[in-house]
C-alpha cells in the first residue's frame, strides 16, 4: 500500500518446534543398606519417589540404578546408593548401627539403632522415606530399619523391632507389587525383628537360642536387610552373626505406546506390559553414564 499509510509485508511460517514432549509416570527405587553386624540393626531401605515427569522428545535422559549396601559379620551395614531419572534422584538406604557403633547411619530411609550405647536409628529423608528405630535401653533387641512408607520399630524388652513397611507402585504405573521395606532388627535372644513389607529381610536371633543369619532385603525392591545377632555362652564365650545386604534398587516407568523408550549400551530393561495405550517397562541395571531417549514410534 503506497500514500499515506503503511506498507504492509507477509509474515514467514513460524519454525517447527518437533514432537510434543510426553508424560512418563515413574517409580525410582534407590539401593537397600545392610543390616549391622554383631548385635546389628535393620538395614534402612532405599529412597522412593513416585510420580509424572514431562519428557522432551529425542533427549537423553540421565539413568542410574542404586546399588545394595553389603553386611559385615562386625561392623555398621553399608549403605545402599542412590537411583537416577533425569531429574528425578533417590537416597540410598542408610546402615544398620551395631555393638561398637551403635547409630543408624541416614539415608532414603534410616537403618535401625544396634546394640551399643547410643543405638538410636538414621534419618530418613523427606519425602522418600523414613526414620529407622532405636535399640531396647536395657535389652540387645536392636532397632528395625525405616521403610519407604513407615518408621521402623523401636526394640523392646521382649523383642527387636521390625522393619517400616514400604510403599504400593500400582497406582502409579500399573505394577501390583510394593518396595522400600525396611530390615527387622536382630536379637541376642529369640525374638528377632520381621522385615517391612517391600523387600525387606528379618534379622538374626542367636545361636543360643537355635539362631539364624539374617535375611537379605529382596533385589529390585531397595529392601533393607536384617541385622545380626550376637550372644555370650555360659562360660563367657562369644558368638556373632552377620547382617543381611540390601536388596538392590529398580525403576519402573510408563508411557504412551506411541512412542519408543531407547536405551544405552549398559542397560537391562524389559516390557512388562502393553495396556491402556500404555508401556510398562522395568529397568533393573544402569550405570551412571547410560540413558534413556523416548521418540515416536
Amino acid at each position: 500500500m503506497s500514500g499515506f499509510g503503511y506498507n504492509v509485508n507477509g509474515f514467514g511460517a513460524f519454525p517447527s518446534r518437533g514432537p510434543a514432549p510426553i508424560d512418563v509416570n515413574y517409580a525410582v527405587v534407590a539401593g537397600g543398606a545392610g543390616g549391622g553386624g554383631n548385635l546389628g540393626g535393620g538395614g534402612g531401605a532405599g529412597g522412593v519417589l513416585l510420580g509424572t515427569l514431562s519428557v522432551e522428545i529425542a533427549v537423553a535422559l540421565q539413568l542410574t540404578v542404586g546399588e545394595r549396601g553389603g553386611a559385615p559379620q562386625e561392623g555398621r551395614g553399608g549403605s545402599g546408593t542412590g537411583s537416577t531419572f533425569g531429574s528425578i534422584a533417590t537416597t540410598g538406604g542408610g546402615g544398620g548401627g551395631h555393638l561398637s557403633n551403635a547409630a543408624g547411619i541416614d539415608g532414603g530411609s534410616g537403618g535401625g539403632g544396634g546394640g551399643g550405647s547410643g543405638g538410636s536409628g538414621g534419618s530418613g529423608t523427606s519425602g522418600q522415606g523414613n526414620d529407622g528405630g532405636d535399640r531396647a535401653p536395657s535389652h540387645y533387641n536392636m532397632g528395625g530399619g525405616g521403610g519407604a512408607g513407615a518408621a521402623g520399630s523401636n526394640g523392646s524388652s521382649g523383642s527387636a523391632g521390625n522393619g517400616g513397611a514400604g510403599v504400593s507402585i500400582n497406582s502409579t504405573v500399573g505394577v501390583n507389587t510394593t518396595v522400600g521395606g525396611g530390615g527387622g532388627g536382630g536379637t541376642s535372644g529369640s525374638s528377632y525383628g520381621s522385615g517391612g513389607s517391600g523387600g525387606g529381610g528379618y534379622g538374626a536371633k542367636s545361636a543360643y537360642n537355635n539362631g539364624g543369619y539374617a535375611a537379605q532385603g529382596t533385589n529390585g525392591t531397595g529392601g533393607g536387610g536384617g541385622g545380626g545377632a550376637g550372644t555370650y555362652y555360659p562360660g563367657g564365650s562369644y558368638d556373632y552373626y552377620y547382617g543381611g545386604a540390601g536388596g538392590g534398587g529398580t525403576i519402573y516407568i510408563r508411557y504412551p505406546n506411541t512412542h519408543t523408550a531407547t536405551y544405552s549400551a549398559g542397560v537391562t530393561a524389559s516390557l512388562l506390559a502393553n495396556t491402556g495405550g500404555l508401556k510398562t517397562e522395568v529397568i533393573t541395571t544402569a550405570g551412571g553414564s547410560d540413558t534413556v531417549t523416548f521418540s515416536v514410534s
